[in-house]
């Protein structure tokens, strides 16, 4: 019997490959931080990413999202694929020393050189996910496949 489109998907290799592709492809994603007094904040940004499905960001110290990262560094990310996107909650953790550099030569990589890496305010963080899903149709409710963690997570 062959195998369909949504049973390839949830093997595991097929969702891990597709989900990479929109992890590279995606220019952008949404970040969602709390201020300190609680208040949601959401904010698109530039983003590189590594195969553990690890989201790394470049922001500067004068943004409210920085205050909002060392205050609470539990975070919410989505990136849209053309198709596809990927949901994804876990802690930030600002960078120092070769691991900004790493970051850095990541989005130059990406985007292209730019003094927004190296100005004075620049500081990169990095979101190691507790969980992350790739949502793979648009259908009610969508099909998914856990990338992390235990899909014990409602889809909403």
């Amino acid at each position: 019997m062959p195998e369909t489109e949504a049973d390839a998907l949830k093997n595991g290799q097929t969702a891990r490959d597709l989900a990479l592709g929109v992890l590279d492809e995606a220019e952008t994603c949404t970040l969602a931080t709390a201020a300190p007094d609680g208040t949601p904040e959401a904010a698109t940004v530039r983003f590189v990413a590594n195969d553990q499905y690890t989201i790394s960001i470049n922001t500067a110290t004068t943004y409210r999202k920085y205050e909002n990262l060392t205050a609470n560094p539990r975070v919410a990310v989505v990136v849209d694929g053309d198709q596809e996107n990927i949901q994804l909650e876990g802690t930030a953790r600002e960078l120092e020393g070769p691991a900004v550099t790493g970051v850095h030569e990541r989005y130059a990589a990406k985007y292209g050189q730019s003094d927004y890496l190296t100005n004075e305010h620049s500081t990169c963080f990095e979101i190691d996910p507790d969980w992350a899903r790739l949502l793979y149709d648009g259908g009610f409710p969508p099909d998914y496949v856990m990338l992390v963690g235990d899909g014990r997570t409602e889809v909403h």
